[in-house]
């Protein structure tokens, strides 16, 4: 597999500490290098000491034991088997990753929840 593109994402909620909310890994297995719309594979690092598991809990569909991750290990969780799910990460990180390439349009066109056409501009 050859990997394309590494990023991370950070929480801005918690602002002013700087926290990894997650990082992700674009792979190009089988795509052709000029396809715009490659799958990603997005991996939450989730957080369970500054809040005792609180976040784990409410975004993750399985039983969190905080005991078993503070200061033991970390909670890894692929984006698809959480209740969190945004209706624009694929869009928004291909967009991402093809501006990186050089592929480069500063504003693409994506809907909100609620079905609406938003524009989203690279910042």
């Amino acid at each position: 597999m050859v990997v394309r593109d590494e990023y991370t994402g950070w929480l801005v909620e918690a602002r002013p500490k700087v926290m990894i909310d997650y990082y992700g890994v674009t792979f190009d297995h089988l795509v052709p290098p000029d396809d715009p719309d490659p799958d990603v594979l997005q991996i939450n690092i989730v957080e369970i000491e500054d809040d005792n598991g609180v976040y784990a809990k409410r975004y993750n569909p399985f039983d969190i034991d905080p005991t078993e991750y503070i200061g033991k290990k970390v909670l890894a969780v692929p984006r698809c088997c959480q209740k969190r799910k945004g209706t624009t990460d694929q869009v928004r990180v291909n967009h991402a990753v093809n501006a990186r390439d050089g592929f480069f349009d500063d504003s693409i066109i994506m809907r909100d929840e609620n079905g609406m056409e938003v524009m989203w501009k690279a910042a």
